[in-house]
């Protein structure tokens, strides 16, 4: 495990209470600072208020549309924040992958979710530093990690 001065911010938006703690207790033990929330109004204020660097949304989120939600963090100014979603199931030719995000089925392999975590923060832009130190492992392919 590598040790990074500031760690990334994952918010992760999940209306089930015990899996949306769950996430943020295994991302927290690989040394990211990660924060779950129950609602889009949540993690709304959330995105307006912090530094995100990844966003994992509940593809299956009872309160608006997760696309909605998706649309309004970029709208907040942060539109280069990574998308990831979490699925009951995998979703083929869905509107949410057609956006080119990952995918996570909530049937999660934790060495997946890690992995795919890690490339979605490679991916992510950040001033000032170079990621190519920050992670390591391998890369996941751009649209899922289910397969």
């Amino acid at each position: 495990m590598l040790t990074r001065p500031t760690s990334p911010t994952i918010l992760i938006v999940e209306d089930d209470d015990v899996l949306g703690q769950v996430l943020a207790k295994v991302l927290t033990r690989d040394e990211h600072i990660a924060l779950h929330v129950r609602t889009a109004d949540e993690a709304l204020q959330f995105a307006r208020s912090s530094r995100l660097r990844l966003v994992l949304i509940d593809a299956g989120l009872r309160e608006g549309t997760p696309m909605e939600l998706a649309d309004a963090i970029q709208g907040t100014g942060r539109a280069s924040v990574p998308l990831m979603w979490l699925a009951t199931h995998r979703l083929e030719n869905s509107a949410l992958l057609s956006r080119g995000e990952r995918l996570i089925t909530k049937s999660i392999d934790l060495p997946e979710l890690r992995r795919a975590v890690a490339a979605a923060l490679l991916e992510s832009p950040v001033a000032g530093a170079d990621r190519r130190d920050e992670f390591s492992g391998p890369v996941v392919g751009r649209r899922s990690v289910c397969d």
